[in-house]
């Protein structure tokens, strides 16, 4: 009798505690952990837990007002394929077509930071013209040497044309070139890189290398720059403006598209695809209800940093590190450093939103793998 009681005390305690919501966990909180239950479940055996999430507030930074639910779909969740990061008058995008339903999006940002989305229909592959490997490797031009900034590490910023739309890196070092840049994956004809950390009172040789979709690839002839070069100054910034209608090229490369952009002045430039393109998980439950309407949801802006600000009053512009920024000329952001669609930095590009086995929740194990996660130079 008394193991009988035992068991069945453990078993209420149990039941409580699954049924009970957590600490006035609403109803709508706990439809997201039915629905989210991995994401949930894998979080929660984290060492370092967002408190919000630990006791199931999703609504405190996820929900919206209820009489906007309407508008957010418009035109629809875009899952961003590509993001150029440097304005320019002209973007190319290489696009598998398994990626895409025939609909491209297309998110240009200019003039006032405003950005409007455009709808590219895309035709089969089969009635494109193919724009085939002519074997010609990129001809490189007009290199300029942009001067040596001293910061906390010197480094310095280098531009080149290529006659046709390439990647980017420079091959560098003291003697022999046993250091690379950055990997610009940006299909460009003008090419800024920055080349860092580099040690005061040396010369380097460096080389540039340029490959284009068919992966012909030219690596330049040997240049070399002296770190007591007078410090320099980075390139002029262009300024987006986005007024007129832009144009649109396509061809074919085998199964991947291959489009050409082009804006009346320099923009910001992203394209993707329609979110739900790809297979949805059910939205029954395990007991097999009817699925339920989704709550309305805030933006990414309020998500992201607004609702981060109303619990952390102590942030400061001016001596904590700038959010709703974008990368630095010459440099880009880490592919796990998630950013806005327009490529600024928020809260969440270096803290994780739900949990994390780092302290304060960061992206790397320690603050000097999170910084130099993008400051290349302060390693």
């Amino acid at each position: 009798m008394k193991n009988s009681y035992k068991g069945f005390l453990l078993f209420a305690l149990v039941t409580i505690l699954y049924v009970v919501p957590v600490n006035g966990t609403t109803n709508e909180e706990e439809k997201c952990i039915t629905c989210h239950d991995k994401v949930y479940n894998k979080a929660m055996q984290s060492f370092y837990i967002h408190r919000p999430f630990q006791d199931t507030k999703c609504l405190i930074c996820h929900g919206g007002e209820k009489n906007k639910s309407s508008a957010r779909s418009k035109p629809g969740r875009i899952t961003w394929l590509q993001k150029h990061y440097e304005p320019a008058n002209t973007h190319f995008f290489l696009i598998p077509s398994a990626k895409v339903d025939g609909t491209l999006f297309v998110r240009i940002k200019g003039k006032g930071n405003r950005s409007k989305i455009k709808t590219l229909t895309l035709p089969p592959l089969g009635q494109l013209t193919e724009l085939k490997n002519d074997g010609q490797k990129p001809i490189i031009s007009d290199i300029y040497f942009h001067g040596v900034n001293h910061g906390i590490l010197y480094s310095a910023i280098i531009s080149w044309e290529t006659d046709k739309p390439t990647d980017a890196q420079i091959h560098y070092g003291i003697g022999k070139f046993n250091t690379k840049s950055e990997f610009d994956h940006q299909l460009k004809t003008h090419h800024i890189v920055s080349v860092a950390p580099l040690s005061p009172g040396k010369t380097y040789r460096y080389a540039l290398m340029s490959k284009d979709i068919h992966g012909n690839k030219t690596i330049s002839q040997p240049f070399t720059f002296s770190t007591e070069t007078p410090e320099g100054r980075n390139p002029p910034a262009m300024q987006p403006s986005s007024d007129k209608e832009p144009g649109y090229q396509l061809w074919a490369v085998k199964d991947q598209y291959f489009i050409r952009i082009t804006a009346d002045q320099a923009t910001y430039m992203s394209v993707g695809r329609n979110a739900d393109l790809r297979p949805k998980r059910s939205a029954k439950d395990k007991k097999g209800t009817p699925p339920v309407t989704h709550i309305a949801m805030k933006n990414t802006i309020d998500t992201n940093i607004t609702v981060c600000l109303t619990c952390h009053t102590d942030y400061q512009s001016d001596s904590s590190h700038p959010i709703n920024v974008g990368p630095k000329r010459g440099m880009t952001f880490p592919e796990d450093y998630p950013v806005f669609a327009n490529g600024k930095m928020h809260c969440m590009t270096c803290h994780d939103s739900h949990a994390s086995n780092n302290e304060a929740r960061i992206r790397r194990p320690t603050k000097q793998e999170l910084c130099t996660g993008c400051h290349k130079s302060y390693g």
